[in-house]
């Protein structure tokens, strides 16, 4: 780094570092009386937003209670708040469910994979800001453990926006972290040009060949940790490509980017045979156990969600990174709000998010009775969370389930367990049994084949991952198609969730594997768990295989695979 760009370094770390502190001091300053500093906010939001369309319809005015706001508000969905977003979007109206103005919309896709825009004001992401500061202030703590006064990381989190036709830009909640934190950007080893090309250039090829080049890099960051393994995957895979553009200062012909944006590139490229040779030598000898802190020997911090669902990639990770670097579990976060963030590194725990929203809990094992207060939970205990945020959403149902797992004082500390209905939720992939279900009905009309039965498996180990199904067919497939069963596969879970898709299109996941079972495999499998102890009037057809033994079973009754 040339010297104005190492104080900028210098004073961004350390100036977001402080701002994380503070953040998380003011949760712990508020643990005790976190009850009524949730009750206040709830009553101020009220307050601020009777006069909207929404507040008028519900009475937010004669609203002065907890209770009040339960009988009069009911829960909501999506649903009722489309037409209200709708007319925000098309044509810029505002003051309809927010007092505040909408400046983005998050673009998620719900249980049927119709896309949603959820709302986002100025106010709302102060929350997800505080919570990503903290990331720095745990780096800095881990860079003065080794000495380390300045760095640049590598931030994976891209940042490609559309407007609307009322002028309001809307794209994933992460593109608009990454624009909202534009202070960071002198810590991020990406070039600046690549902002505004989208899914238009080959993003992994970008972090790779950025990333690498810099041996001084200190942290690496994603939503997910799948996202970082892939990374990993992706450099084991191309070193020699990368470690031969380094050398030579430019950009293989092969690498998919626009003329003027390979142009823009290469002027600010420039030959490396020194870092080249260094990393040359590391990946010819070296093995890939503790590989990481070899190719950067100052990396300091990873940041990614790795827990739950995540924990494989987690181990993987480690493997690659050794005793030596510190993980942080990022935060638990979803368009509609920031739920919990982790407070220091390697906690698995999550402490909620007290600022971000208004939150009301439903028991799953008794979801008609009263919704409970942050304050009423049981630790071990499974729960629906529903918020009221601050830009316009309340009461709503996220279909997020969190277990309860203790207490900071009166806040409670949580993990994400699973969403409702929801069969796979990986790398930003969701998939209902509604998505499955249109899936595989339209996959069997494009193969003239009935299918009698199936389940599902997000294969983790598979790098990228990759969804199996496992299919009972009621007849054989015919010979002329069979080259093409998994591209039928992908193409139907492309149309219902299109997210799945430009994952497979960049490479984020692999291709699906097409198992076909024998005749009789579903029955056999009630059978099988009668035998073992369930009852034959309770046990129900497995959509989605979350078991060890249940991945052994239907291998061991597979019979033909089309990959």
């Amino acid at each position: 780094m040339h010297t104005i760009e190492k104080i900028m370094n210098f004073i961004v770390i350390r100036a977001v570092s402080l701002y994380g502190q503070t953040h998380i001091k003011k949760y712990f300053s508020k643990s005790k009386s976190a009850d009524k500093y949730s009750e206040k906010m709830l009553m101020k939001l009220l307050k601020k937003n009777k006069d909207t369309e929404f507040g008028k319809k519900y009475g937010f005015s004669d609203i002065g209670s907890i209770e009040e706001y339960q009988k009069k508000v009911p829960f909501t969905t999506y649903e009722d708040y489309k037409e209200y977003i709708d007319r925000t979007a098309e044509t810029g109206e505002q003051n309809l469910i927010t007092a505040d103005h909408i400046t983005f919309f998050a673009k998620t896709s719900g249980t049927t994979g119709v896309t949603k825009r959820i709302p986002v004001v100025d106010d709302s992401y102060k929350p997800y800001i505080g919570c990503v500061s903290t990331y720095y202030t745990m780096l800095l703590k881990e860079m003065k453990k080794k000495g380390i006064v300045i760095g640049k990381g590598l931030n994976t989190t891209e940042t490609e926006c559309t407007w609307t036709k009322g002028g309001i830009r809307e794209g994933f909640i992460s593109s608009y972290a990454l624009s909202s934190a534009s202070l960071v950007l002198p810590t991020i080893c990406l070039p600046k040009e690549i902002n505004g090309y989208g899914d238009d250039i080959d993003m992994k090829y970008i972090k790779a060949r950025y990333s690498l080049q810099d041996p001084d890099l200190i942290f690496l960051m994603a939503i997910f940790m799948s996202n970082l393994c892939d990374l990993m995957k992706y450099i084991f895979d191309n070193y020699q490509m990368l470690i031969n553009d380094i050398r030579t200062g430019t950009i293989d012909e092969s690498i998919n980017l626009p003329p003027k944006l390979k142009n823009e590139l290469k002027k600010n490229l420039k030959p490396d045979p020194e870092r080249a040779e260094q990393l040359r030598r590391i990946f010819v000898n070296e093995p890939d156990k503790g590989i990481i802190p070899k190719i950067w020997k100052n990396m300091s911090l990873i940041v990614a969600i790795g827990t739950g669902e995540f924990t494989p990639f987690t181990k993987k990770m480690k493997y690659y990174c050794g005793d030596d670097i510190a993980f942080c579990y990022g935060m638990y976060a979803a368009s509609e709000a920031a739920v919990a963030t982790a407070t220091k590194t390697e906690e698995k725990d999550y402490m909620l998010a007290i600022d971000g929203a208004f939150f009301e809990f439903l028991p799953i094992d008794d979801e008609s009775s009263t919704p409970l207060l942050l304050h009423q939970l049981e630790v071990g205990k499974l729960y629906e969370i529903v918020i009221t945020n601050r830009s316009g959403l309340y009461r709503y149902r996220i279909k997020d389930v969190i277990r309860v797992t203790g207490y900071y004082d009166k806040i409670p500390l949580i993990q994400f367990a699973y969403r409702k209905e929801q069969l796979i939720n990986i790398t930003g992939v969701k998939l209902t049994i509604e998505h499955i279900t249109t899936a595989i009905e339209n996959f069997q009309k494009q193969i003239g084949v009935t299918i009698s039965d199936y389940s599902l498996y997000t294969d983790t180990d598979f790098t990228p991952w990759r969804i199996v199904a496992f299919i009972e067919f009621d007849k054989d497939i015919p010979e002329n198609i069979e080259n093409e069963v998994r591209e039928f596969f992908d193409e139907e879970l492309t149309k219902v969730n299109p997210e799945y898709g430009r994952m497979l299109k960049v490479g984020e996941c692999s291709k699906s594997f097409v198992c076909a079972v024998k005749k009789g495999t579903y029955a056999e499998y009630r059978r099988w768990k009668v035998k073992n102890g369930a009852s034959d009037n309770q046990v129900k057809t497995v959509r989605f295989i979350d078991t060890k033994e249940k991945l052994e079973f239907f291998k061991s009754c597979t019979e033909h695979y089309y990959n």
